[in-house]
């Protein structure tokens, strides 16, 4: 069984002899992914607002729920770094520095796909990265721009997005390349909390599982400072030209209207964690509230023209 990370867990992960390879997160770097997370919330809310008012013909359904993943993995990924994202989860490509307006517009189409404004979205956010907008070729794609990346030896990566378990069939060839070659990826993938159906605990039951060949890590996928430990050490495993890495999000299913249980919400849990370590967020949420909806307001005059 894939051993599961949480903000507590993660530095005992690493055996001693790496210990030297791990960085504790500063408090500027959380407070950055704190800052992301909310701008990703509030993305969202604004986006699902638009489409209800028929100004969108489609919102961030995708994304919903992923804003701690997003921003942990993303944060760190520089300008020649390729992102390819799963089909609408656009948060991570905001992350990255995709332009609020060319997101925004990419929701105007009928497919965030074909359309041209995604073609310019696509070619300003990832640079290197034309990946994520024909599902048959983005496996291939991922492929081909990751042997690129190894190439160049400039330290740039590639950071994949799986599409759903069902959907996984044509990567898994890129997933063995990747362990053979060792290509600069991270592969990330969204799994049910039942263990049963991640891929590494389909490969075995210790906590250095293989799928593929690529080693796998499972870890909360609504704890952003868990989430962003094992990417920090995937990203400079893949800048080093020491492979790839799968990181399993275990998701936590939606709510039930029968049991009446709450799911963890990951911004109010980055906040718990944040007056822990004896960071006040409200003062910094005050802030990021107030400037990100001044660039939302900019971001969305194009749909009132």
């Amino acid at each position: 069984m894939a051993k599961i990370l949480n903000s507590k867990s993660a530095r005992k992960a690493k055996a001693p002899a790496e210990e030297k390879t791990f960085s504790l997160v500063s408090n500027e770097k959380l407070i950055a992914i704190y800052s992301a997370m909310i701008k990703c919330r509030m993305l969202e809310q604004r986006a699902t607002e638009l489409f209800q008012q028929g100004k969108l013909t489609s919102d961030l359904y995708s994304s919903s729920r992923r804003e701690a993943a997003s921003a942990a993995i993303a944060i760190d990924l520089q300008p020649n770094d390729a992102l390819s994202i799963a089909p609408g989860d656009w948060l991570p490509a905001f992350v990255k520095g995709m332009p609020l307006e060319k997101l925004l517009r990419t929701l105007t189409s009928p497919s965030a796909h074909l359309d041209g404004h995604s073609a310019t979205a696509a070619s300003e956010l990832q640079l290197k990265n034309p990946l994520a907008f024909d599902e048959a070729h983005r496996p291939q794609s991922v492929r081909e721009s990751a042997i690129a990346a190894q190439g160049a030896k400039d330290g740039a990566i590639v950071t994949a997005i799986l599409p759903s378990a069902e959907l996984l069939q044509p990567w898994h060839s890129v997933l063995a390349d990747a362990a053979s070659k060792r290509l600069p990826i991270v592969f990330v993938h969204y799994v049910s909390d039942q263990l049963s159906e991640t891929p590494a605990n389909r490969k075995g039951k210790n906590p250095d599982a293989l799928f593929h060949g690529v080693p796998a890590i499972a870890v909360d996928a609504l704890d952003a400072v868990a989430v962003y430990r094992v990417a920090y050490e995937a990203i400079l495993r893949a800048r080093q030209g020491r492979g790839a890495t799968l990181l399993e999000c275990l998701a936590h299913p939606d709510t039930s209207v029968d049991t009446n249980e709450n799911v963890a919400d990951p911004v109010a849990s980055m906040e718990n964690y944040l007056r822990r370590k004896g960071i006040e967020s409200e003062q910094h949420r005050r802030h990021i509230v107030d400037s990100f909806n001044r660039d939302l307001e900019l971001a969305t005059r194009f749909l009132d023209q």
